[in-house]
């Protein structure tokens, strides 16, 4: 893997960058190559420590949350709930749950007022209803919990709904900070978040931090995305914009390899794309998508005849895969780990160069949602055996 990335001519890994800026490893002179980075919003990553933590608006995520460092890269996402670490706000209701507070060490790693819930009896909960209606919209859940005390786990039901008609999932917690979820594809249901620790013990007792929901278009399945935090009032996270990578020095005229390992912040959805394109024009592209059917990559090579497309499926998106296509008239290949998922040997000719990289379709649309580990581009095609290793 080492001795082919000294072939390409652009790798980016998860390494370095500035306002503005995500770095490649190479070229490591001038023509850099780099990607320009646009956001005018704060936002919030998992740090190598696993805390979470402020981003500033114009630098890009190196984000863990997945397990590993990776470029976080993720759309527009509004927290619908206010006061996601107030829970003694009266905007919370505690349906039969003992509520209290001490001081302790938050996921930030700081010291501040922590929130506990003892499990309610019968049917109850704590809830918050969301700040503006998410009927008919896929809908995901999300906050940090821990047990507060004892040995073991607790469970505990996140999830949302009120009191009476509840929708949740299940998860074990034990003494450290997780972040538990829950999604659905969309609902008719009460607008509310729902969490409960079950049984009414004080061994059943969780502290709790950071909740969000999210919502998203009707009859798609909901998403949790990176940690928004709120007051009196929503907080919408904008996109990152990653877009004016390489140049056509760096990005094959007429054949190539572009490389990626990433994975998706949700399965399905809407398309995400990663491409190379003639001055962010879909007229001429090598666009690779995690596509908006669940477990498919598609991707379009575009030029003079019309476009091309390569699928593949049985892919789990939200998992990191490493994903080739590669590119030359008569000769089209799309690899997922290790293996050719498909071929095509149409005549490909570019009527205009190849000259950015981008985390989106090619035109400015249809961005990148997700984690990047590494992307390489090639100036020449690779051979089945390399681009089996490289996928591999």
């Amino acid at each position: 893997m080492a001795n082919l990335l000294e072939k390409a001519s652009i790798v980016l890994t998860p390494t370095g960058y500035s306002s503005g800026l995500i770095h490649n490893v190479k070229p490591s002179e001038s023509p850099f190559g780099d990607m320009t980075f646009d956001k005018n919003s704060s936002s919030t990553r998992v740090n190598a420590q696993g805390l979470v933590e402020t981003v500033a608006p114009d630098i890009p995520r190196i984000d863990y949350s997945k397990g590993s460092g990776a470029i976080l890269s993720e759309l527009a996402s509004t927290n619908q709930i206010r006061y996601s670490e107030d829970f003694s706000n009266a905007l919370w209701q505690d349906a039969g749950v003992t509520l209290t507070s001490s001081t302790g060490t938050n996921p930030r790693g700081e010291s501040a007022t922590i929130y506990a819930i003892q499990g309610a009896t019968a049917q109850g909960g704590l809830e918050a209803a969301m700040a503006f209606s998410a009927t008919g919209n896929g809908v995901g859940v999300s906050i940090w919990a821990r047990k507060k005390s004892g040995v073991g786990t607790t469970n505990v039901d996140i999830g949302y709904g009120d009191s009476s008609s509840v929708y949740t999932t299940t998860v074990s917690v034990g003494a450290d900070w997780q972040r538990i979820t829950y999604t659905s594809t969309g609902y008719t249901g009460a607008n509310r978040f729902y969490i409960n620790a079950e049984g009414t013990s004080a061994d059943n007792t969780i502290e709790i931090w950071g909740a969000q929901v999210e919502k998203t278009g009707g009859g798609v399945a909901g998403k949790v995305s990176s940690y928004m935090p709120t007051t009196s009032g929503t907080t919408t996270r904008t996109r990152d914009n990653y877009l004016n990578g390489g140049d056509a020095s760096l990005i094959g005229a007429q054949e190539g390899v572009l490389f990626v390992e990433a994975a998706a912040v949700v399965d399905g959805v809407v398309s995400r794309g990663i491409a190379l394109s003639a001055s962010n024009s879909a007229a001429n592209r090598v666009a690779l998508f995690y596509r908006s059917t669940s477990g498919q990559v598609l991707v379009i090579v575009q030029g003079s005849s019309g476009y091309i497309s390569l699928v593949a499926s049985g892919v789990t998106q939200t998992n990191f895969n490493k994903i080739a296509v590669k590119y030359k008239s008569g000769d089209l290949a799309l690899w997922v780990n290790g293996v050719e998922a498909d071929t095509n040997t149409q005549s490909l000719v570019f009527n205009a160069s190849l000259s950015e990289l981008a985390f989106d379709q090619g035109n400015g649309s249809l961005h990148f949602d997700g984690h990047v580990k590494q992307l390489a581009v090639f100036k020449e095609i690779l051979s089945d055996a390399e681009l089996a290793a490289l996928t591999s």
